[in-house]
């Protein structure tokens, strides 16, 4: 915002004028704009009172030509002492109670003091308000209320639109009151000094039954409409001081405070300008809710008002578009017009000025999604009513009580942090761990029990036809296939007793040190070439070979083992540790028509047979099928091709005690052609983190703090071990005492939780655990650093702040891009070649890095596609360009300025 020449003007005159403590200057401007100016000051000494004012006015006329002078007084400090003139009092925001109140001071922004942010408290207070009557405004506060009470909050609605009062009778409240808070208001307002007033709080509130409501809803009404009322009415004065310093509404909150203990305040409001509606949102409101229809006339009423309520700092704002005859996306059009025309406004308005985000400052307002708007559409059972709420209508009101709630929540949450020293606070953050699930950690320590979480998919994974677990790299794979090797008691556990009687078998992978390497493997595919062996073959003996080094079956004796004599002698000569016997052991095997014929008969007795005699069922794990072929010379398309032949073979042959589990990474799936592909279709899954697991995982990581722990347990206590049957919502709440609600002031602000999910989401829809546990660490790192800052730059809401957590978005990225260049080495050169670029590119831009880069590699389309395949870009056919996701932004050093 510009700064006011208001400002600079009266600090132009006191430089001048002001050079010790008996010199003053007291600068207003009129509400029509003249300039009220006193000036105290040794220069006047020896100046007559017409060159005094010769002075000012060339002054003045230099700075601000337009300016109109009204009252101008010129004197000596002498001269103000004989007139018993002294100094203006620095202006008061508590003073502030009437619009006139407001609108002096919003023409006379130099007068205002630097405030602090006023701390917010429980009970929170809420003014529904409008400019005009007929938007529904009253209709919305009935259906909050009600809504707000169903969530556990204790609510108390207070009828302060005295005027045209019905809250009690849209609410059908039975039985009234004895009283009303004008009967309240009026007997304070009159009563003699030292005289107890006879109508108590608890005479003025009733109570509205709300059937399975796990909270409370109390209706204050403005009182029985009657002669009385109306005589009282006329005759009660708003700004009324009572007790020497009380205002009539504070002393209401107290007592209504003491009697209920309310979580929120509502106020329903009077329209327009007027002592009532300045009592609501000046004196009493924390926050306004402003409703209005789209039309100019209400936006020019609006926009009036939130040029008086300038010198509210502390109050929040917000707008309902109620009710909108057109819900459709076209017809939302100018509602969004005029909803982006009071944000504007309301920059100037309030002081939501929390610590902004880097990659959220450049932002479009145009750009704001429509879901965001809060609108109300016409309905008409709602206009049929005669009281609220009307069931089947709550959702359209479930979008404002959010705002509210959360704002409870935050407010609930910093006072439970603020219970903590400021050193206890510091001692929770170093207390957390973020722990990565590492199943093929030495650490043992490590509880995967506690740690480990179950996604959507996990169900599916167990399902003895799914065989073939697809995913990009850093989604879990590898986590997955360790966990069913390495910690099986952890893994049947998970399983719910499904795989009691299930053998875990690792037939290629980490998990056995000693296997094949990818020389190994490009020697096998060039003898299986020259000697008529086929991968299949090879996949069979191979597994064969693995059953035997587990003591899975045993070759049979006597006449039945004979058989299988030559086979038992190849196996038997193979070492624990390979060497090249073992390639030539399973190539013999592979190669020999004979043999292979036999291996596969062993398979089918030995272990199939054997494994169904005794109820058993086998399932053999494949991983780091990426790692150990090389794709030069057509190595792992054609030894993959044979894996998944293998698993056809055991499927026609129905060996239904043997299931494969075979972890692949999801673009080498996608590129891999072979016949009969489609047999695998429904027998895949492909791991991904939806948002709730997500979560869950993140909250699974934090609560392996204890002190985290007894934070989350005062807030929404969730067992560790019943994470996964919490609902999201429950799992937000407990976070947002790690990472609070919103990034920033402001409801407008993006939601933590989400923004985590997709800050760690690729264009392909992957997200990466790994990911978060190196955002949530480099987080933690940066959060320790501001413990030698002021503890009011922070807020108290949470243990992390935004900054911190888009440090650790930019830890977690730049990892995320060296696995990537880890994974597909060819394409280096491009990755680096991105530095310095926008995150939102054209066609061109984007040709332009190819063509310098990467044209060797494929046609420009073709790049395109594959780099949209792998999650790194996709096509914006609205912006007609390419974003570059959110993961990938910080670690090629991008610039993000218009990715949105």
């Amino acid at each position: 915002m510009q700064e006011n020449w208001q400002i600079l003007l009266k600090q132009e005159i006191t430089n001048q004028y002001v050079h010790n403590s008996q010199e003053w200057v007291n600068f207003n401007i009129s509400t029509s704009g003249l300039l009220n100016l006193t000036i105290v000051s040794d220069h006047f000494i020896n100046l007559s009172i017409p060159q005094r004012k010769e002075e000012i006015f060339n002054l003045l006329k230099s700075q601000v030509p337009h300016l109109s002078p009204g009252f101008v007084s010129l004197y000596t400090p002498q001269e103000a002492d004989s007139l018993n003139l002294s100094a203006p009092q620095a202006s008061n925001t508590a003073s502030l109670q009437t619009w006139q109140d407001l609108a002096i001071q919003a023409t006379n922004p130099q007068n205002q003091p630097q405030l602090t942010q006023r701390e917010p408290q429980i009970p929170r207070t809420i003014t529904f308000y409008s400019f005009k009557g007929g938007v529904g405004r009253t209709t919305a506060l009935t259906h909050v209320a009600s809504i707000l009470a169903m969530r556990g909050r204790k609510v108390v609605a207070v009828d302060l639109d005295l005027e045209a009062p019905g809250l009690s009778t849209a609410f059908n409240l039975k039985p009234q009151p004895k009283y009303g808070i004008v009967d309240y208001f009026y007997e304070r307002s009159y009563l003699p000094e030292g005289v107890e007033p006879s109508i108590s709080i608890a005479e003025i509130f009733g109570e509205v039954r709300i059937p399975n409501a796990t909270g409370r809803l109390f209706v204050v009404p403005a009182g029985s409409l009657n002669l009385d009322y109306v005589s009282k009415v006329d005759d009660l004065h708003a700004n009324t001081v009572i007790d020497g310093y009380q205002s009539l509404w504070s002393v209401f909150k107290r007592e209504i405070y003491e009697q209920l203990k309310p979580d929120i305040l509502l106020i329903d409001s009077r329209t327009g300008i007027n002592q009532w509606g300045a009592l609501s949102l000046i004196q009493a409101a924390d926050e306004a809710i402003i409703f209005l229809f789209p039309n100019e006339q209400n936006k020019q009423g609006i926009e009036l008002l939130l040029q008086s309520l300038q010198g509210l700092k502390d109050l929040s704002i917000n707008f309902v578009f109620s009710p909108v005859p057109d819900v459709t996306k076209s017809g939302l059009s100018k509602v969004k017009q005029i909803w982006q025309s009071l944000l504007n406004s309301i920059k100037t308005v309030t002081s939501e000025n929390y610590e902004t985000d880097e990659d959220e400052a450049d932002l479009d307002n145009s750009q704001t999604p429509i879901e965001e708007l809060l609108v109300v559409p016409y309905l008409l059972p709602i206009a049929l009513a005669d009281s609220y709420p009307v069931q089947g209508t709550q959702d359209y009101y479930t979008k404002i009580a959010n705002l509210i709630d959360e704002k409870t929540d935050e407010i609930k949450r910093s006072n439970i942090l603020n219970t903590n020293t400021i050193d206890e606070r510091w001692t929770i953050i170093e207390s957390l761990q973020f722990p990565e699930v590492d199943a093929d950690a030495a650490d043992q320590k490590q509880d995967l029990s506690r740690l480990f979480q179950r996604t959507t998919d996990f169900e599916k994974f167990l399902d003895n036809t799914t065989c073939l677990i697809r995913g990009r790299k850093g989604t879990g794979k590898t986590a997955l296939y360790l966990l069913f090797l390495k910690h099986k008691s952890v893994a049947q556990q998970l399983a719910h007793g499904r795989l009691d009687n299930t053998i875990f078998l690792s037939a290629h992978g980490r998990f056995k040190n000693s296997r094949p390497s990818r020389d190994d493997f490009d020697f096998i595919h060039q003898n299986l070439r020259s000697n008529s062996g086929t991968w299949e073959a090879f996949w069979r003996a191979y597994l064969l070979l693995r059953c035997h080094q587990e003591n899975l079956f045993k070759f049979p004796k006597g006449k039945k083992g004979e058989k299988f004599s030559e086979l038992k002698r190849i196996i038997n000569n193979v070492k624990e540790k390979w060497q090249s016997e073992s390639t030539q052991a399973l190539l013999e095997l592979s190669t020999n028509s004979e043999l292979r014929l036999i291996v596969k008969d062993a398979i089918n007795i030995l272990l199939n047979e054997e494994a169904k005699k005794n109820s058993q069922k086998l399932w053999f794990l494949y991983d780091d099928l990426d790692e150990d072929f090389p794709e030069r010379g057509g190595v792992r398309q054609q030894a993959l091709t044979g894996l998944f032949q293998l698993v056809q073979s055991c499927d026609a042959n129905r060996l239904t005690e043997i299931r494969f589990k075979i972890f692949l990474r999801e673009d080498i799936w996608n590129r891999l052609s072979f016949d009969n592909k489609s047999h695998f279709t429904g027998r895949d899954i492909i791991l991904q983190w939806a948002k709730i697991d997500f979560l869950r995982l993140a909250l699974r990581q934090a609560r392996q703090s204890e002190p985290f722990n007894n934070l989350v347990d005062r807030v929404v206590p969730i067992p560790i071990e019943s994470i996964d049957q919490a609902t999201e919502e429950a799992i937000d709440k407990a976070l947002e005492i790690l990472w609070g609600s919103r990034r920033r002031g402001g409801n407008r602000a993006k939601n933590v939780s989400r923004w985590v999910y997709e800050r760690l989401t690729d264009s392909s829809g992957t997200t990466f655990p790994r990911s978060l546990s190196i955002l949530l660490k480099g987080a933690k790192e940066q959060e320790l650093t501001y413990k030698e800052q002021s503890s009011s730059k922070l807020r108290t809401d949470r243990l992390l702040q935004g900054k911190s957590l888009e440090f650790g978005l930019k830890k977690a990225s730049e990892k995320r891009c060296e696995e990537i260049k880890e994974e597909y080495p060819d394409l280096t050169k491009f990755f680096d070649s991105l530095k310095g670029k926008l995150a939102f590119l054209s066609k061109e831009q984007l040709q332009t890095v190819w063509q310098e880069s990467a044209h060797d590699i494929a046609d420009f389309e073709e790049f395109a596609s594959f780099l949209s395949e792998i999650g790194i870009i996709e096509w914006r056919e609205k912006e007609k360009r390419y974003k570059v996701a959110d993961i990938y932004v910080y670690g090629f050093e991008m610039i993000r300025q218009g990715a949105v």
